[in-house]
């Protein structure tokens, strides 16, 4: 006979050894508590860590849209109707994924407790602040200066919750997301 799984034609078929990995004796299990220095205090520490870390890595969703003018009715439009544009946000500002188109809603993902898209206005032929609603999750500029905030009310447009409209600094706007589920 041959090697089976690890196995040789070296090791006689009626000698076994016990197999005592499933179940350690009491000692063994003393012995691992004491190891640690504590009781299984740090058992629960870890498990909350783990979960802590899958939190962090949580895939979360928003939509948001950049137009140029507050106008909840054209907006609305685009929330309605509009396919929605995939977008991965970056994990901080400096990995920020820049946009520079308006009427384009965006279905933005991201990993961890926000997600930040950057809206180049240099590029855009409109010269003034910008606005982006926002679905299912709010904008903070962390560049730009923010020059209004508010909801956007259900008799207005059920498909978007808010907005905020940013002065550029510089031509740049950065936008913390943050998803509301």
């Amino acid at each position: 006979m041959g090697t089976i799984a690890g196995c040789t034609d070296d090791t006689p078929e009626d000698e076994e050894e016990p197999d005592t990995a499933d179940s350690p004796d009491s000692d063994s299990a003393s012995a691992d508590q004491e190891s640690d220095g504590n009781d299984g205090a740090d058992d629960e520490s870890d498990s909350a860590d783990e979960t802590n870390d899958e939190a962090d890595t949580e895939t979360h969703t928003l939509e948001l849209l950049a137009e140029e003018k507050i106008d909840h009715n054209h907006a609305c439009l685009h929330a309605e109707f509009d396919e929605r544009e995939p977008l991965e946000a970056g994990e901080s500002p400096d990995t920020s994924p820049t946009e520079d188109e308006t009427h384009v809603i965006w279905e933005v993902t991201y990993e961890g407790d926000a997600g930040y898209v950057a809206f180049d206005a240099d590029e855009h032929e409109y010269d003034g602040p910008f606005v982006f609603y926002t679905a299912e999750g709010s904008a903070l500029a962390t560049t730009g200066t923010e020059v209004d905030r508010d909801t956007v009310g259900d008799d207005d447009c059920a498909d978007l919750d808010e907005y905020v409209q940013v002065e550029p600094d510089d031509g740049q706007i950065v936008l913390e997301l943050t998803s509301s589920s």
